[in-house]
């Protein structure tokens, strides 16, 4: 049963790499080295806080701080990245507070991406329409 398995599975000879290619030579390596200069030196660590960011076990945290780094860590500089270094390690009660705006930021919190963080979420929450119906919803059936 197992040989004829990978026979079903097996690749057209067009399409398989010879095995020098694959079994840890260069040529068959698409990864870029650490020093290849692909990178900017910040990756690694912006990296790294995308991932803490979208991992925080709170469903509402991982969304709200995972969305906003997937959109601005690319942009922030080192003292940013920093910043936001010190608002993953927050607690998740406290900071959640803060972001959905239940708690304004304490004074005694020096972290101005922070109050970036809280003012770019809260535009975020805002209604999009600015218009308000003409017309009563009472008794309509949605289709």
């Amino acid at each position: 049963a197992r040989r004829a398995l990978s026979a079903a599975v097996r690749l057209p000879a067009a399409v398989r790499l010879p095995a020098r290619a694959v079994a840890g030579s260069a040529a068959g390596n698409q990864q870029a080295t650490a020093d290849s200069g692909k990178f900017d030196a910040l990756d690694k660590r912006r990296r790294q806080l995308l991932y803490r960011s979208k991992q925080r076990g709170w469903l509402e945290m991982d969304i709200m701080l995972g969305g906003w780094a997937s959109a601005r860590l690319a942009d922030l500089s080192e003292d940013q990245l920093t910043q936001f270094a010190e608002i993953i390690e927050m607690e998740n009660p406290d900071l959640y507070c803060w972001l959905t705006g239940q708690q304004d930021v304490p004074d005694d919190i020096s972290n101005p991406l922070l109050r970036t963080l809280c003012a770019e979420l809260k535009e975020s929450y805002a209604p999009k329409a600015t218009l308000r119906s003409t017309g009563s919803f009472e008794g309509k059936v949605w289709e």
